[in-house]
């Protein structure tokens, strides 16, 4: 019998006593928070054979393979703590190190070992003495950084080697620097108009309506911002429709005074092309086309839609468009329109007959200033004198459109809305100047999202052409005052100081009271008009109607100091509906205390003020092994990462993620993961190995029987 008898039972000794190890390991750690329990491996052996393929030879005994420890989910079960972590599927908490021999500065990140990272299931997690997140180990738990606003989390979770941090405390107030007021105004209130003569006076009411908005100085005290709502005249906006500097014609219009232009090139607000201008006032006649004309200068006229004698001269629209031509003659008995030009007309198209251009010659010069001007008599009829009434009428220059209409007329001066310099006439007009009065007409330009504004104008043909037009268009206005603390801006203080940079002259103004607005809104169709045309890419108005407001407040102990922000009104609203603010938002804050601490499933940690803001503080990061079982146990419930299971610098094998993402589970907040050790198995299991234990001394004993009876017959 060879000494190979007392090393096949002593391997199976050795193997058994360490699998009884490795159960009452995993019992030991049935209550060890994420413990994976572990599973001994045995193999047999046959290291020595005199032939090699004898496949009757002997073996020699067990070995061990390892200790498998299969990531098996343990069961999640409840926590006090709110830093107590689980995870909800794969992943493990990430870990970094302290150098235990480091002086930390209070107030700076501790000192660690980028190299000595660990990876662990085990979520207890607590705080350290300078708000950072630890483990009961005092391994610092790591995760993607917050952004400087605390808004949102970044990429990165190497910025100060990932350590997590508490919010703080406290949160400093921040003084307001842009506000924001979005109320929809009643159309119907009355309007204190220049004839009423009624100013403004915020303790006799006379304004439309007021909203109030909280705003904050440098010290995050709060402070009661006033806005006064005060509808008056309304006025007219001059929209020209003119050739750009890129050659294309384009209708136009100027924003408010107190507008602010998206782009700074901005000066103009530029109705978009695709807008519709329909013509509103009755033709003087109406008819239908008997036939299609295309590209002729001679229409029949249904005979039963005839409706009197068509004058010579008469402008023709076609389905409510301007043709650009006139009537030249008209046949009664064959109801033919000989045209000024070809046009292409559809049959039984309507078409209207308005009012003839009416052509005369300035007599002598007029001066710019002057509103009024006369005819040259010294010309044969018709040019001598003025047979109709132009009341209404639009004079041309040069066949340029001067904005201007007739107030009244005699048969040789007209009397304009306004001077020749007002129409664009810096020049005035010069001698024998051949000018044009147009029929105005009532119409509608509705713009692309659908918005109506009226408009007056003498023709709806906005086809690339020489010269310019305009039109009008009545416009609602609406002064806004404002107040800090019942200190009104624009109005002078004590020391004299203005408060407000941008400053406008009231309608009616007040030389006792001194108030002055700090804005005024244009209305257009019920829009603002500077926010009624918008980016097509950005969908922001091309301008906005805002204005920069600044005051003195006092602080608590600093002192007199300066607020100062922006206030923007551009999305207000003149509606026939109650008066009500929609929007009012601004970016100021006061003090805040913490209240509460949340960890959400992806495993973002976020502070909840007293206020009601949020601040991200930052996001865990979770690891993913493919050979989990090639991890190394280190004691503390952590494990070290090995060249096998793959390592963060060889970026194989590992993977690095956020909870929820990939392969990775959710994170469970106020949760633990218990230990995946079965008792009742590992029991069973502990019985087994005992069996085996007592089994492999059985074959010892009876190998040294053997050998001492050898050794008595020998004597």
């Amino acid at each position: 019998m060879s000494n190979s008898n007392y090393a096949i039972s002593l391997s199976g000794l050795q193997n058994t006593s360490k699998a009884i190890d490795t159960v009452g390991n995993n019992i030991a750690n049935a209550n060890t928070v994420g413990y994976k329990a572990g599973e001994y491996v045995f193999a047999d052996q046959f290291l020595k054979a005199i032939n090699p393929v004898d496949v009757a030879r002997v073996g020699m005994g067990a070995q061990t393979l390892g200790v498998r420890r299969p990531n098996v989910q343990g069961t999640i079960v409840n926590s006090a703590n709110p830093l107590d972590l689980a995870i909800s599927g794969k992943g493990m908490f990430r870990l970094i190190a302290a150098i235990s021999s480091a002086v930390t500065t209070p107030g700076e990140p501790p000192m660690v070992d980028p190299a000595a990272v660990y990876y662990t299931r085990n979520g207890q997690f607590g705080l350290d003495k300078e708000g950072y997140i630890v483990n009961e180990n005092g391994m610092y738990l790591t995760g993607y950084q917050a952004s400087g606003d605390g808004t949102g989390i970044t990429d990165s979770f190497l910025v100060n080697n990932g350590l997590l941090k508490m919010p703080q405390a406290n949160l400093p107030g921040r003084e307001t620097t842009a506000s924001k007021v979005t109320a929809m105004l009643d159309s119907s209130g009355s309007a204190f108009t220049l004839t009423s003569g009624v100013e403004f006076d915020p303790t006799q009411n006379t304004f439309n309506n007021k909203t109030t908005q909280t705003v904050f100085d440098y010290e995050g005290n709060r402070r009661t911002l006033e806005l006064y709502y005060r509808r008056i005249t309304d006025s007219s906006v001059m929209m020209t429709y003119e050739q750009g500097a890129d050659g294309a014609y384009q209708l136009t219009y100027p924003p408010s005074a107190s507008s602010t232009p998206g782009d700074p090139g901005e000066t103009r607000i530029t109705i978009n092309k695709f807008s519709v201008m329909r013509v509103d006032t009755a033709a003087e006649y109406v008819n239908a086309a008997e036939e299609a004309v295309d590209d002729a200068a001679v229409v029949t006229l249904r005979n039963d839609l005839v409706t009197g004698d068509i004058a010579v001269g008469m402008r023709v629209w076609v389905n409510g468009r301007d043709s650009g031509v006139s009537v030249n003659s008209f046949d009664v008995a064959t109801d033919q329109v000989t045209l000024s030009a070809s046009v292409d007309i559809p049959k039984g198209a309507s078409i209207s007959f308005y009012p003839p251009y009416k052509a005369k010659t300035v007599n002598g010069l007029a001066p710019a200033t002057a509103n009024t001007f006369a005819f040259d008599g010294s010309n044969v009829a018709p040019n001598n004198v003025i047979a109709d009434a132009l009341e209404g009428y639009r004079l041309f220059v040069n066949n340029v459109d001067t904005g201007l209409n007739v107030l009244s007329n005699t048969t040789s001066v007209v009397t304009l809305s306004g001077t020749l310099e007002d129409g664009g006439l810096s020049a005035g007009l010069a001698d024998n100047v051949n000018v044009e009065f147009r029929p105005v007409h009532d119409m509608t330009l509705i713009t692309p999202d659908g918005t109506n504004i009226t408009v007056q104008g003498t023709t709806n043909d906005l086809t690339p052409a020489s010269g310019s037009w305009k039109f009008l268009a009545t416009a609602s206005n609406v002064e806004v005052y404002a107040s800090i603390d019942g200190n009104f801006y624009d109005r002078a203080g004590e020391s004299g100081d203005p408060r407000s940079n941008r400053g406008l002259t009231p309608e009616i103004p007040n030389t006792v009271l001194g108030y002055n607005p700090v804005s005024r809104l244009t209305f257009l169709g019920g829009k603002n008009a500077d926010s009624l045309i918008k980016d097509p890419l950005s969908g922001n108005p091309i301008f906005k109607t805002t204005t920069t407001l600044s005051t003195k407040v006092t602080g608590v102990g600093t002192g007199v100091t300066d607020l100062v922000f922006d206030l923007d009104l551009t999305d207000t609203t003149l509606q026939p509906a109650a008066f009500q603010i929609l929007s009012s938002v601004q970016d100021g804050e006061p003090l805040a205390r913490l209240s509460n601490v949340t960890i959400d499933n992806s495993g973002r940690i976020v502070g909840v003020y007293g206020t009601g803001k949020q601040v991200f503080v930052g996001q865990v990061v979770l690891a993913d092994f493919t050979a989990f079982e090639e991890l190394v146990p280190v004691g503390k419930n952590a494990f070290a990462a090995t060249a096998a299971s793959g390592t963060e610098s060889s970026a194989t094998g590992v993977v690095l993620g956020r909870a929820g993402t990939g392969p990775f589970g959710e994170i469970k907040s106020q949760a633990l993961e218990s230990s995946n050790v079965d008792l009742a198995n590992e029991l069973v299991r502990l019985m087994i190995m005992q069996r085996s234990y007592t089994a492999n001394s059985q074959g010892l004993r009876a190998v040294d029987g053997t050998l001492r009876d050898m050794l008595d017959i020998m004597r």
